[in-house]
């Protein structure tokens, strides 16, 4: 490997043994040179424009100039240069200080070697993403870019844990995954208690958080690198692995995010918690479908209930919320007809109850359409997609019909 194929790191630390145990964990790294040392965030951003690194060790706290302050002079100066903060503290006001200062990643010392050299060869793939337009700009995308897609954005929500949202979700995106064989999304927004992980059996240390962490340079190359992919080869974005770095990503972030997905994607299916806060509502708002969740039970119809007048004063269309009635059974002493007469709203589809077969499968990490594919619940499941696609294809063929017209109607009138 020649010198300009390595990637160039400095360490920066106040303490001499830790740059001098860092440098050594790094020597024997073919693919990694240590271009430079620094004792103190002045120091750090002298050599940075000298040395131009492209990746910094950088720890958080040194006198004089701490690292929060030397990453943003830093970045700054040189937008291209990737961040790892390094810190004896995990508290969550110390990782929102890091990214909001640019940082890629946080560290908590006493740092792995594995851990020190997955986070310098990632972020380092990182860097050598070309962006695309900023989220939101007129078109989406830069000239010779690819073209975008135009997709569908499907939220699993229930105004109620524990209704089974997750599994559906999970579900849901490989029946449309099956029965369409398009490119399909599956992001879990419960960034706070989110576990596709767990359902889909997939182990990765790439979370939404690290495309929050960088929402500027969002980009189809960081989507990539991020997403994890199932054997179904759907695309996943994983939740945070705990509370306090779940809470770094916010309902902008959610908003940017499922805007560049659905631009890549199809179909993008999104595991939403169960509340009305702005990381909720964020899915929410985008979502050309909302799939409700719900079951026959007292307190459960009557979060629907108070969902439906939120959904409302929302401006919500009433299609675009669809009540679907999961575990159903007759045992409840409640039926569904009562319960559409109550919400007065239709139930658009029912899907059965399978209690221990849906655990089994879920313990398991195999998705019950492809566990079980001849259950009923299944199949309840496989119907829920195709209704979706189909509303979906309908509305495309729609909408492109209503363009045609104005475009033969424009040409129709005189100009001036």
């Amino acid at each position: 490997m020649s010198e300009s194929d390595k990637i160039r790191v400095m360490i920066v630390d106040d303490v001499i043994d830790t740059r001098d145990q860092l440098e050594k964990l790094l020597f024997f790294e073919k693919d990694i040179e240590v271009v430079a040392k620094a004792s103190n965030g002045r120091e750090a951003i002298a050599l940075a424009r000298q040395h131009r690194p492209q990746v910094i060790l950088m720890d958080i706290n040194m006198p004089d100039m701490d690292g929060i302050a030397a990453t943003e002079a830093i970045l700054t100066n040189d937008p291209g240069i990737q961040v790892i903060i390094m810190s004896v503290q995990g508290e969550t006001d110390y990782i929102r200080r890091a990214m909001l200062a640019g940082a890629r990643e946080f560290l908590i010392k006493p740092i792995s070697a594995d851990d020190l050299y997955r986070s310098i060869r990632h972020v380092a793939r990182l860097a050598m993403t070309r962006p695309i337009a900023p989220v939101g700009a007129p078109g989406g995308q830069v000239p010779g870019a690819q073209p975008t897609v135009d997709g569908q954005i499907f939220a699993v929500f229930s105004p109620k844990g524990g209704v089974g949202v997750s599994s559906i979700a999970a579900n849901l995106a490989v029946a449309i995954r099956q029965q369409t064989n398009k490119k399909v999304a599956l992001v879990d927004g419960n960034v706070i208690f989110g576990d596709l992980s767990v359902l889909l059996n997939l182990r990765t240390d790439k979370t939404i958080l690290d495309v929050a962490s960088r929402i500027e340079g969002l980009d189809r190359d960081l989507l990539n690198d991020v997403m994890a992919t199932h054997p179904t080869q759907v695309k996943v974005l994983l939740a945070p692995p705990d509370p306090q770095r779940g809470e770094l990503v916010s309902a902008d972030h959610i908003r940017a995010i499922l805007e560049a997905i659905r631009q890549e994607f199809d179909y993008v299916i999104v595991d939403t918690p169960a509340s009305f806060q702005d990381r909720s509502l964020a899915a929410l708002d985008l979502a050309q479908r909302v799939i409700t969740l719900m079951t026959l039970e007292m307190h459960c119809i009557r979060n629907v209930k108070l969902f439906l007048e939120v959904a409302d004063l929302l401006g919500y269309p009433n299609d675009k919320v669809m009540l679907v009635l999961n575990k159903a059974t007759n045992r409840t002493g409640i039926r569904a007809e009562d319960v559409e007469k109550h919400l007065q709203r239709k139930l658009a589809l029912q899907i059965g109850d399978a209690a221990q077969e849906m655990t089994l499968s879920i313990n398991q990490g195999t998705p019950f359409v492809l566990a079980k594919p001849n259950h009923q619940v299944a199949k309840d499941i496989m119907n829920l997609a195709r209704e979706l696609v189909a509303k979906a294809s309908k509305e495309a063929v729609a909408k492109e019909s209503s363009k045609q017209r104005s475009g033969l109607f424009s040409n129709l009138i005189p100009r001036r």
